[in-house]
């Protein structure tokens, strides 16, 4: 699997809900529905993205480099029925899109901010670790958390069904991975000792040697002396 967002540490199993936590960015947090799941009205026909519950105010950070599509903010009357839904249901939202070191694009958006970055503008381009806005629940929300969608370029609105995929899939992990088999080196090491052995008696046996060949000089000196 491709890692989209290597800022981003998805730590399987974990936290208060048992769905895992989210360290770095976009936010720390407890994983509280992930996509697909139907664990409530709202999500009867599958959850469209991932929550991930955080304090009401949170700072919440790009998870990588994107340029901002979109900015829904309740504070402004939308006259288009699509954009009004997508308040009705998201709160203030910001979208954004990105493309891949493959070359695929992707969009992305956070959902029931209490408000985004009040320097932030549609055309924006955001770096890995800038600051998007702060966590919220307005919109269709039962409690402060960051949604989060990830789907393909061409799901222009991220509509549910149309390619969209679980985000945390796309981050770094620190569960399921598994240290690489420890080459067994008993057999070398006693390979390597036997070895050490066998020099170590030839080294006696030719410091014996020497010192009865000294003791036979030392011999025959005396006799000539």
């Amino acid at each position: 699997m491709t890692i989209l967002f290597p800022g981003s540490v998805y730590t399987k199993g974990a936290g208060r809900f048992g769905l895992g936590t989210v360290e770095g960015y976009p936010i720390n947090g407890d994983v509280s529905s992930v996509f697909g799941a139907k664990d409530m009205a709202a999500h009867s026909e599958g959850h469209n993205g991932t929550d991930i519950a955080a304090p009401e105010g949170e700072y919440i950070y790009a998870p990588c480099g994107m340029t901002i599509t979109d900015l829904f903010s309740l504070d402004i009357v939308s006259t288009d029925p699509l954009f009004q839904q997508i308040k009705d249901w998201g709160g203030n939202s910001v979208w954004g899109v990105f493309t891949d070191a493959q070359g695929n694009e992707w969009r992305t958006m956070f959902a029931h901010l209490s408000e985004p970055a009040v320097t932030l503008n549609e055309g924006d381009y955001l770096e890995q670790g800038d600051f998007i806005g702060y966590v919220g629940s307005t919109g269709l929300s039962t409690g402060p958390h960051l949604h989060w969608v990830l789907g393909p370029g061409e799901n222009r609105w991220l509509g549910r069904g149309n390619g969209n995929v679980e985000a945390l899939d796309y981050c770094a992990t620190t569960a399921g991975e598994v240290e690489p088999p420890k080459e067994d080196i008993s057999s070398e090491l006693l390979s390597v000792n036997d070895s050490l052995e066998a020099a170590r008696t030839s080294s006696y046996a030719i410091i014996s040697a020497l010192h009865e060949a000294r003791a036979a000089i030392d011999r025959a000196l005396t006799l000539v002396g």
